[in-house]
C-alpha cells in the first residue's frame, strides 16, 4: 500500500521520535490474524534399533526423539494441529505390523504454555503416550505410511508427514533380494549361519532363520508409498538418525518422492547427535507453520496507526529489516525480522491499531 521512504514521513507513515515510540504493545485494537494452520503427522520409528545410544546423550535414539519433539512442540506446537504414529504396530506379535496412531490430529496447546515454559495438556499427553511405546522389532515403513494415508488424506487444510527413522525399510514377506539388497549384509552384520558376506546371502530362508527375507530392503514399496501420499497432496519430511547412513540413496529418493528434497546433499534431513535433530525438526515445523506474508482478517480504519509486535516487542516499519504494507493488504514481515519469525523463536505476533506506526 505504501513504501517508507527517508526523512521524517512518507505517503502519511509517521516517524516517530524515541520519546513518543511505544514501550510496549500499544493499540486498543487487535486486528486478528487468518490462520489456517497445517497438520503434521510425526511418525516415529521405534524398531529394536531405536533403542541403541544415540552417541553422547546418555539416552536411546527413540527417548531422544521424544525429547526433541517436546522441545520443538512447546515453541511451535500453538502454530499447527499434530498427531503422532508409531511403527511398528504396538500389538508386536511380528515386529512387522503396521505403525498404530497414538494420537490423532488436533490442535496443539496455546503459547501461554510455551511463554511459562511449561508443557500443555495435549504435549503432556502426547509424551506419556510415546513413553509406553516398547523398543522393539523391524521397520515396516510402507505399509505404516500406506495406512496412514487412510486417515491424513480425509483431513481438512494441508497436511505434512514427518518420517523419523535410524534404518532402512523391511519387514515384506513377499520380497527375496540379492546380498546387494540385504539389510544384514550392507551392514555387516552376523546372522545364526554365520557372517554375512558376499559369499552368505542373509537374506535367504534356512531352517534356522525361515524369516530371513523379512530383511530385505523395501525399497520400492516405501518409495511407492510416499508417492501415494504426495499425490494426495500430502508432502513427507524424512529424518535420519544416526545408522541410516549406508541408506542414503534411498532416504533421499524418499525426500524427493515426498516434494521435500533439500538443496544439498543428502536431500532429507540426516542427524548426527541431540541438537540437530531438535534443530531439524524445528526447521521443518518453522517451514511449514509459518509464513512471513501475513493476511489479516479485515483491513484496519487507519493504516497508518498499525504496529506489528513479536511477543510483546515492537517491530518497526521497515521494508528493510522490518515489516511493510503489501498491495493486496497483508502484513509482510522482512530480512532479519523474517528470520527470527521463521526460525520460530517467535511464539505471539500481534498486530494492533490505534498508535501510530513506528517507522525506522
Amino acid at each position: 500500500m505504501r513504501d517508507a521512504g527517508k526523512g521524517g514521513s512518507d505517503a502519511g507513515l509517521v516517524l516517530d521520535d524515541a520519546a513518543q515510540a511505544p514501550s510496549g504493545p500499544c493499540g486498543a485494537q487487535s486486528i486478528p490474524v487468518i490462520s489456517n494452520p497445517p497438520n503434521i503427522s510425526f511418525i516415529i520409528d521405534h524398531s529394536a534399533s531405536m533403542g541403541d545410544e544415540l552417541a553422547g546423550s546418555g539416552l536411546s535414539k527413540y527417548e531422544n526423539a521424544r525429547v526433541a519433539l517436546r522441545d520443538v512442540l512447546k515453541a511451535v506446537g500453538h502454530r499447527i494441529n499434530y498427531g503422532a504414529t508409531v511403527f511398528p504396530g504396538l500389538a508386536n506379535a511380528t515386529g512387522c505390523e503396521a505403525g498404530d496412531e497414538l494420537m490423532s490430529m488436533g490442535p496443539g496447546d496455546p503459547p501461554s504454555y510455551a511463554r511459562a515454559g511449561v508443557s500443555g495438556p495435549r504435549l503432556k499427553d502426547l509424551l506419556g503416550r510415546l513413553s509406553i511405546a516398547s523398543i522393539d522389532g523391524g521397520t515396516p515403513t510402507a505399509p505404516t505410511l500406506s495406512k496412514a494415508l487412510t486417515t491424513l488424506k480425509d483431513l481438512d487444510g494441508t497436511t505434512f508427514v514427518v518420517l523419523i527413522t535410524d534404518g532402512a525399510p523391511n519387514c515384506d514377506a513377499g520380497l527375496s533380494c540379492t546380498a546387494q539388497g540385504c539389510i544384514p549384509n550392507i551392514e555387516g552384520l552376523t546372522s545364526v549361519d554365520g557372517a554375512c558376506t558376499p559369499s552368505l546371502n542373509c537374506c535367504v530362508p534356512t531352517s534356522q532363520s525361515p524369516g530371513a527375507n523379512l530383511s530385505c530392503l523395501d525399497s520400492k514399496a516405501t518409495l511407492d508409498a510416499v508417492q501415494a501420499l504426495t499425490d494426495a497432496g500430502i508432502s513427507t519430511f524424512v529424518v535420519g538418525m544416526p545408522g541410516s547412513e549406508p541408506y542414503e540413496q534411498l532416504l533421499s529418493s524418499m525426500a524427493e518422492a515426498g516434494g521435500t528434497a533439500r538443496a544439498t546433499n543428502p536431500k532429507y534431513y540426516s542427524v548426527a547427535d541431540t541438537a540437530a535433530l531438535e534443530a531439524s525438526l524445528k526447521a521443518i515445523a518453522a517451514s511449514v507453520s509459518i509464513s512471513c506474508d501475513i493476511p489479516l482478517d479485515y483491513q484496519p480504519p487507519d493504516p497508518d496507526y498499525v504496529n506489528v509486535y513479536f511477543d510483546g516487542a515492537l517491530v518497526e516499519y521497515d521494508p528493510e529489516a522490518g515489516w511493510e504494507w503489501t498491495k493486496d493488504g497483508h502484513v509482510a514481515i522482512r530480512g532479519a525480522s523474517c528470520d527470527e519469525l521463521s526460525a520460530g523463536d517467535v511464539l505471539e505476533v500481534q498486530i494492533l491499531a490505534g498508535c501510530k506506526t513506528v517507522v525506522k
